[in-house]
């Protein structure tokens, strides 16, 4: 949909066709799990008149290793104008992302952590990171020669609060009887934030709770808010990519985008946890005139097992760098056909999407896509995209699962199963003043 005003963020040499634009609003918002949908979550009795969440059903659909992922990107500013045969395009936004992956052995859980004896539950490859930043860019694609365009992005990022685990290995195992519980653990974790966090530790050295210095946590306010909303560490990234004309019908494009890193020092901490911790049964007989000293006991004992060591100490997180490989079919000046496949890596695993559409352009004021892709190990994904003109002004709307939309419908049978079998959400929206547009004359060529 070259009409919009946001396709750099996918190739920087995505630039619409216009003169000068100035987004007033861009918001991306995408959520998604590769495990299990919403029909594998809940299970319905009395005749469907009530349901209730089947664990054994999201057990039964995990695979060995599963991953949830979210981002959203919110434009504060964003503008582009043209200059002979390049493109300049800028602007500032506020990003957020988490990623977590997991071992299908933590639903293991629900029913206990005793499988018989010598059974154990290994809970080894939790992975979390989360990202919150602002980022600042500037960006120049220029056409190379008739048939190869090229174009870059320069992000300056300003991080808000950074989380990560660098290792997350538990382990449960129970020998002899049910009563006998060996816990294993190694875990280290990375943080930083816009505060000094604090742990406050009791006479045992033991931590027991977390404060800081200038900021009140318990009673936050407008002004300790815009406090930790502030960027105190930074980094760099960069966008690279190239489209190739094959022809007057078919056109290639790939891209690298987020290729870069953000170094914490201010306020960083590193967290480690490693431990044993046996659990074989208190004898109740001895404090039986004293039954709150069991908890107590139980108390102590964990936390001198859980207490993770902390220390300042500065890291650099790299940020999910994202490739894109695209190809276009021109049929006519009004339908074109496209395909994308997206690949990211996150936790030691590549993780790929493919994405088909069908775009029609309707004048100079109107684009239509839809598409059908196949994410998160589901093929069920079909999107619909507008683009519209309306003046100086235009509006783009694009939603990456079609079912809730249909889901409205007064018969929306097919459409709940649809939503239910549906592991992903994706939509996009923006507003922008524009000036010129490039258009099809009569000779085919683009001109303004």
């Amino acid at each position: 949909m070259n009409y919009t005003t946001n396709g750099n963020m996918y190739n920087p040499v995505f630039n619409p066709k216009s003169k000068v634009y100035v987004s007033l609003y861009d918001i991306h918002i995408n959520a998604g799990n590769s495990a299990f949908s919403i029909n594998n979550i809940f299970k319905n009795i009395n005749n469907g008149e009530k349901y209730v969440i089947d664990l054994d059903k999201i057990y039964g659909n995990l695979k060995k290793k599963n991953y949830i992922f979210t981002n959203q990107e919110i434009s504060l500013a964003n503008f582009g104008f043209r200059i002979n045969e390049g493109y300049v395009n800028g602007g500032i936004s506020i990003k957020s992302n988490l990623n977590m992956s997991y071992p299908k052995d933590i639903f293991k859980l629900k029913d206990g952590t005793y499988f018989g004896e010598n059974s154990t539950i290994d809970l080894s490859g939790i992975n979390l990171k989360a990202n919150l930043y602002y980022e600042f860019k500037l960006g120049y694609s220029w056409e190379y020669s008739d048939k190869i365009s090229l174009g870059v992005n320069l992000k300056r990022i300003q991080n808000i609060a950074n989380f990560r685990t660098k290792k997350c290995d538990i382990e449960f195992e129970t020998n002899g009887d049910m009563y006998n519980i060996d816990l294993k653990s190694n875990i280290e974790a990375e943080f930083s934030c816009n505060t000094d966090l604090k742990f406050a530790k009791n006479e045992n050295g033991l931590i027991d709770s977390v404060y800081s210095d200038n900021i009140n946590i318990d009673d936050l306010n407008n002004d300790n808010i815009k406090d930790l909303l502030k960027g105190k560490n930074g980094g760099w990234a960069t966008d690279l990519g190239i489209t190739y004309k094959i022809n007057n019908k078919i056109s290639l494009a790939g891209s690298i985008i987020d290729l870069g890193f953000i170094r914490c020092k201010k306020n960083a901490k590193s967290l480690t946890q490693s431990g044993n911790f046996k659990f074989e049964g208190i004898d109740i007989a001895k404090y039986l005139n004293n039954i709150d000293t069991v908890g107590e006991i139980l108390k102590d004992s964990i936390l001198a097992y859980a207490s993770p060591n902390d220390n300042d100490k500065g890291y650099t997180d790299f940020l999910n760098t994202k490739i894109y490989i695209s190809g276009m079919y021109e049929l006519n000046k009004y339908i074109k056909f496209g395909c994308v496949f997206r690949g990211m890596w996150y936790s030691k695993t590549f993780h790929p999407s493919l994405t088909s559409s069908v775009n029609f352009t309707i004048g100079n004021e109107t684009q239509i896509s839809i598409s059908q892709s196949f994410i998160n190990r589901k093929a069920n994904v079909f999107g619909f995209g507008i683009s519209q003109r309306l003046g100086y002004v235009q509006l783009h709307f694009i939603l990456d699962q079609l079912s809730p939309a249909l889901w409205a419908m007064k018969d929306g049978k097919i459409a709940d199963k649809w939503i239910r079998n549906t592991n992903m959400i994706s939509f996009q929206t923006g507003l922008s003043v524009i000036i010129g547009r490039k258009y099809y004359n009569e000779n085919g060529y683009y001109d303004y």
